[in-house]
């Protein structure tokens, strides 16, 4: 039996892959992590997606589903402070963008003694930037962070990561390939919903139609996220009105 494998599971598409396709195809047994931000709007919405996820995949495969322990929950406010990776991670937003939820994941990993926690980076994402060239293959077909890097770029130190490599539109064929897409769909992105649909203009949303996945989007998502810029134009005067109308009053 091969080892029980921990994963950051956010409800997301990426993550989401990851979880079907260990229980699924890897036939491993998945132990699920979430991290709860209830200052952000989408938080319900994925442990929502979460469930629809499981119940999906009990439809298709029962055995792979009972795989899959149950999820793991802590709120990030209680993540134990760590102020030396936190300041590493703030010398990497002077490099690069950096999601804030690095800080808290390195901090979350130490703390719960996990060395191997699979965070679901890919080729596409953001924090690729800070990996290449920092991780190194393992045997099972991920990659690990080096041990050798002793840079800021450590506080991925206590990550693997298996998608490294692959783009969403490639983890789309495979999970049509292996059966499991209709669990998969059920996954969710949006960070600002509208009307309990993905707003398309959140990072997440624009990220998606970005990475070759807009058809996740509804149609008014999709126009919102074409006309933002004009959205913005329109709201300047608003803004210059407001700035000289307090100019004049001080």
């Amino acid at each position: 039996m091969q080892p029980r494998i921990d994963v950051l599971w956010t409800g997301g598409w990426d993550s989401t892959y990851r979880v079907l396709s260990a229980a699924m195809v890897d036939q491993r047994t998945v132990v699920p992590h979430y991290i709860v931000d209830l200052g952000r709007g989408s938080s319900l919405r994925e442990l929502q997606a979460i469930s629809e996820v499981r119940a999906a995949l009990n439809s298709i495969d029962p055995e792979a589903a009972a795989r899959i322990e149950p999820l793991r929950i802590t709120p990030v406010t209680e993540i134990v402070e760590d102020h030396e990776l936190s300041a590493a991670y703030h010398r990497l937003t002077q490099q690069a963008h950096l999601g804030s939820q690095y800080d808290w994941l390195a901090r979350y990993a130490k703390s719960e003694d996990l060395h191997h926690l699979e965070l679901s980076v890919h080729v596409d994402d953001k924090a690729y930037h800070f990996l290449k060239g920092r991780v190194v293959a393992t045997e099972e077909g991920s990659w690990t962070f080096d041990e050798r890097v002793d840079t800021d770029e450590a506080i991925f130190r206590f990550f693997d990561f298996p998608l490294l490599e692959i783009s969403k539109t490639q983890m789309k064929a495979e999970a049509e390939r292996h059966g499991f897409i209709e669990a998969l769909e059920k996954s969710w992105f949006c960070y600002s919903p509208i009307d309990q649909a993905p707003c398309g203009l959140c990072n997440p949303c624009r990220y998606t139609i970005e990475e070759g996945m807009e058809y996740r989007l509804p149609a008014k998502a999709l126009r919102r996220h074409r006309t933002r810029h004009l959205r913005r134009v329109a709201r300047a005067p608003r803004a210059l009105w407001r700035r000289a109308a307090r100019a004049l009053s001080s």
